[in-house]
């Protein structure tokens, strides 16, 4: 067996193995093709293992930045990552993320981070419990009423979505990095809709919202506290609303009266390759 670099002509099989390693649903095949169209995206951390010519296995180590403590950290997400169910638990999967480690190392990467099985990624060093979620319970029902339009993201838009990304999560001490172009600030799952916000033709705010979960934005910015009320209002019409927002986040002060829930999840694991911010992040995670 061999680890290696995917190539166009594996995208076929790399397909294959996905759908039937995960329950013969497509989801996870056509995430990863969108993947590769990621500016941020690395052909050389996309490793497929091939025995005897066939491919077997394959990892998706996809480049991003997180913003830690306030500075710009290199990372690496892993996901997705399958084996042909003909082969598995015979370190195909195993020897993947091994050379995807070694490999992200090389390159300057700090850490690797990624959702999974909590008994299984230790092995390889992946700490737990090292990120989660927030979620601000605000009613909204006495909110003021909503002045604002909505439509789909365009090419325009993006300087000022970067800037209310910049303003919502630059003090947070999590926080990955969205991107800086469109297709980053759409989501590749159809049942979720990615709007901004505008005020007398302006840009202000910008949530995904999924349509079975219409009262949790999976990501809320606004431009002010003004904005993120007018925005929860519209959202919520009079429904309480789980905004997703962090204690440090620039809108957490527009909710003052709201309950704040945050917790850490025992799959969200990272491995860090060398010293970063992470290191005091996590003794801080670790002391409450």
């Amino acid at each position: 067996m061999i680890i290696r670099s995917e190539r166009p002509q594996d995208y076929a099989f790399i397909a294959d193995i996905l759908v039937r390693a995960f329950e013969d649903r497509a989801d996870e095949a056509l995430i990863t093709a969108l993947g590769r169209q990621r500016s941020q995206f690395d052909p050389e951390l996309a490793l497929v293992a091939e025995d005897e010519g066939q491919v077997i296995g394959y990892a998706l180590f996809n480049s991003a930045s997180i913003r830690l403590l306030g500075q710009t950290v290199r990372a690496v997400n892993l996901g997705p990552i399958a084996v042909d169910p003909n082969v598995q638990k015979k370190g195909v999967g195993a020897a993947l993320i091994e050379q995807g480690h070694t490999l992200a190392r090389a390159k300057g990467y700090a850490l690797c981070y990624l959702l999974g099985h909590p008994t299984y990624y230790p092995r390889f060093g992946y700490l737990t419990n090292a990120f989660g979620a927030c979620a601000f319970k605000v009613h909204t029902r006495d909110l003021p009423s909503s002045d604002l339009d909505t439509r789909k993201p365009l090419p325009a838009d993006l300087p000022v979505l970067r800037a209310l990304w910049e303003r919502e999560e630059g003090a947070v001490d999590f926080a990955v990095d969205p991107g800086s172009l469109l297709i980053d600030w759409i989501s590749p799952n159809p049942g979720i809709t990615s709007s901004v916000y505008l005020c007398d033709g302006e840009v202000v705010g910008y949530t995904r919202i999924h349509r079975d979960e219409l009262f949790s934005p999976g990501v809320f910015f606004a431009r002010d506290h003004e904005i993120a009320r007018k925005m929860a209002q519209h959202i919520g019409r009079g429904n309480p609303l789980d905004l997703p927002l962090h204690p440090a986040s620039a809108s957490a002060g527009a909710f003052p009266d709201a309950r704040v829930e945050t917790k850490t999840w025992e799959p969200a694991m990272v491995y860090p390759f060398a010293p970063s911010p992470f290191d005091e992040y996590y003794r801080q995670l670790e002391a409450g």
